[in-house]
């Protein structure tokens, strides 16, 4: 039962009859066109003492950082505020991720890939300039920008602005919902695509001091933010389609991230174009064709809402074509995951039985065992019984696949270099790849699969999330009275639950800071200590388990239970370490972090049991 409306609040009666905050938004026009006129000033002034782009960057530059609150103030000079609101919503997704990756230009200069900013001419590190620092400074502006937008859209009344996170108005006859179920496919098929590229190297090189490498072959610091921007691009364009109730909001937001896309990709693409020594790179491709995409989304969805033609909820994807894909994704990506296990991940060249000489990943047989424990709930969803209850499984478990991967891969990394899919080595002369010699070591054919198991567990983590907010939809109206607790938007079997849920979270954390493995003379990466690409592996699985705990608290409880058998999955994995990956490793023993992660399973199960008992009592 829905209550009566009541009226707004003293602070929104300024707004008019839309319930948004036009104070708010203005404040957040204010903040958004500071940040991009610092981000502006960014491209004009020198970036680091004595720099010089590679090519005449600077209208390119100030350009794309005036495009998204260019776009959000002509649409609020059109009366649609909440759609203004939504692009500057979209543009700060990528801001902090951006903003780590023009860090590595304060750390060190010499070895970052950026020519749109700096040619480097030599082995020196130059001291940061003021260009430097308005940049930092525009992304922090940006990023504040969204935030103040998210809060006008959150005040404004669900008949309008669409009720983030609620069921807000749809068009007549389902039109909107229509374009929401199409478009949320689309658009995280194509972010997909662009966070591909935002890893794989933008342009190749022949230019000695200008380095042509993957996010994972450079610094830290690049990584991070590349890795930061990669996967906020697809969660964040399915949040911005799937939340947003009204497609006109949508649309804004969708069209901010392609603003927020460009601005990081597009620089590196015409620096290759415009460059001489520069060739262009599968990376910048697939980044572009992500802008497009995301472009031509926000127009599908524009041309939906105004069409007059019936559209039944029978014609739009519906929760059980969102499960069997979520399910199809899944199975692939196990197999591929065991695929990537089996093949050889480090060769010997120029030797007939290097392949088998060669030492191989000690992680390899915990990306098999990832892949099967994707796989198994995967294959489970086919089932129509089955999929309810095991969706909320591969939400979790999705995240073992990237957590084994990551070691598997820091082994090609580490022992040799060869030019993969990834990335992208062109001629001789452009890369890493010539200094190898025909005997020298390299990454072998499993990389390939392991990189391509880990983009398939990140799309199987959105269609996961698409397919729960499809089902929360069609729910939503079927929820139980006696399931409600008296704390607002928190369930009665969930109070029940704080207590052991805030245990688990702490055995999960502990878990994942301790060493699972110990030997004389090995050190395991970790998330605090040295950091290496198995730390991005850590850091996803921690986020995702702790995020589950969370997310529980707030389910219903058949769902919980199924969340927290997931979490408990991917603890069992973490533990699985000591046999796994112990026993490729001369005079090991277990760590610390053995009996947290063996602690957390018996919590989470235990936390899984209470859910569904508490479901059963009248």
């Amino acid at each position: 039962m829905t209550a009566a409306p009541s009226a707004a609040p003293p602070d929104r009666l300024s707004g008019g009859e839309d319930g948004l905050d036009r104070r708010l938004l203005t404040a957040a026009m204010v903040v958004a066109l500071v940040g991009a006129a610092l981000r502006a000033v960014g491209g004009v002034v020198p970036a680091v003492d004595g720099a010089e782009p590679g090519f005449t960057s600077a209208p390119l530059l100030v350009a794309l950082a005036l495009a998204p609150v260019l776009l959000a103030g002509v649409v609020a000079a059109r009366s649609r505020f909440a759609p203004a609101a939504a692009v500057l919503v979209g543009a700060a997704v990528l801001a902090p991720g951006a903003a780590v990756v023009d860090l590595q230009l304060v750390v060190d200069p010499s070895v970052a890939s950026r020519p749109e900013l700096y040619l480097p001419v030599d082995l020196a590190a130059p001291a940061p300039s003021v260009g430097l620092w308005a940049l930092l400074a525009g992304h922090v502006a940006v990023v504040v920008a969204g935030v103040l937008a998210f809060g006008v859209l959150r005040g404004g009344e669900p008949g309008v602005v669409g009720g983030f996170g609620t069921d807000g108005a749809e068009g007549a006859d389902g039109v909107l919902a229509g374009w929401r179920r199409r478009s949320v496919l689309l658009a995280l098929a194509v972010a997909v695509v662009g966070a591909c590229g935002l890893v794989m190297t933008p342009f190749s090189s022949d230019d000695v001091y200008l380095l042509a490498q993957n996010a994972f072959e450079g610094p830290t610091v690049a990584l991070v933010g590349h890795v930061v921007c990669a996967l906020a691009l697809p969660v964040g364009a399915v949040l911005l389609v799937a939340e947003f109730r009204d497609a006109s909001v949508a649309r804004g937001g969708l069209a901010g991230l392609a603003s927020a896309l460009a601005a990081v990709s597009v620089p590196a693409l015409v620096a290759a174009v415009a460059m001489p020594s520069l060739h262009v790179g599968a990376g910048s491709v697939l980044a572009g064709i992500g802008v497009l995409g995301l472009g031509v989304v926000a127009f599908l969805g524009r041309a939906d809402g105004r069409a007059a033609m019936d559209t039944e909820p029978a014609r739009m994807p519906g929760r059980r074509g969102l499960e069997v894909s979520t399910g199809a994704v899944a199975v692939v990506t196990g197999a591929l995951a065991v695929v990537g296990a089996l093949l050889p991940q480090v060769e010997v060249g120029g030797g007939v039985g290097g392949a088998a000489e060669a030492p191989q990943s000690p992680a390899r047989f915990l990306l098999l065992a990832a892949g099967v424990v994707l796989a198994v709930p995967g294959a489970a969803l086919f089932v129509a019984r089955l999929a309810p209850v095991v969706r909320p499984v591969v939400s979790m478990v999705w995240v073992g696949v990237p957590l084994a991967a990551a070691a598997v891969l820091d082994t090609a990394l580490t022992t040799g270099y060869t030019s993969s899919l990834l990335s992208g080595v062109g001629p001789a002369g452009t890369g890493f790849g010539d200094r190898l010699t025909a005997a020298s070591i390299g990454s072998g054919p499993g990389v390939l699969w392991a990189w391509l198991a880990m983009v398939g567990a990140a799309v199987t983590a959105c269609c996961s999330v698409v397919a729960g907010v499809v089902e929360r939809e069609d729910v939503d109206e079927d929820v139980d009275e006696d399931e409600v607790g008296d704390e607002p938007g928190l369930s009665a079997v969930a109070l029940r639950m704080l207590t052991p849920l805030t245990a688990a979270a702490v055995l999960v954390i502990a878990a994942f800071v301790t060493p699972m493995v110990t030997a004389v003379g090995y050190v395991e990466p970790g998330l605090v200590s040295d950091v290496g690409p198995p730390t991005w592996g850590l850091a996803a699985a921690l986020v995702t388990v702790v995020g589950g705990c969370v997310l529980v608290t707030r389910s219903r409880p058949e769902r919980a239970a199924a969340v927290l058998v997931g979490a408990a999955g991917v603890m069992g994995l973490r533990a699985a370490t000591v046999p796994l990956v112990g026993g490729e490793i001369d005079g090991s023993s277990a760590g610390l972090g053995l009996w947290f992660s063996l602690g957390a399973v018996v919590v989470l199960l235990g936390c899984a049991a209470i859910a569904v008992l508490g479901r059963r009592r009248p």
